[in-house]
């Protein structure tokens, strides 16, 4: 598996997640009964560990897992469009920071 495909893979993984994430919320406003979005949350919270075991089988952990940590990113902008919650500059400073990161592991040579 080459570098790009691990991360292609990462990136799927958090998309699986952050998506799931946004199921789990919707699902949870009716507990304790089993509703469907659970159940896609459950579906996209495996697809997202398949890919994530995927990717680190050849990736590298420092390079894959810092990747998976855009799912914190997504799920804020979920956040915001689905359910219409409010971000505080301070966090819109740690998402920043956390695309920042991301970025440089990116443009790494090592």
């Amino acid at each position: 598996m080459t570098k790009l495909k691990a991360i292609g893979l990462a990136l799927l993984c958090a998309l699986f997640v952050s998506t799931a994430q946004i199921f789990q919320k919707l699902g949870g406003n009716n507990l304790p009964e089993l509703t469907w979005p659970l159940l896609v949350g459950l579906l996209l919270y495996t697809l997202g560990w398949v890919a994530l075991i995927t990717a680190l089988k050849e990736g590298a952990l420092t390079v894959v897992f810092p990747i998976v940590a855009t799912s914190y990113i997504l799920a804020a902008i979920y956040a915001v469009v689905i359910f219409n919650e409010q971000i505080s500059l301070l966090r819109w400073v740690g998402i920043a920071l956390i695309f920042a990161g991301v970025a440089m592991v990116g443009v790494s040579r090592k």
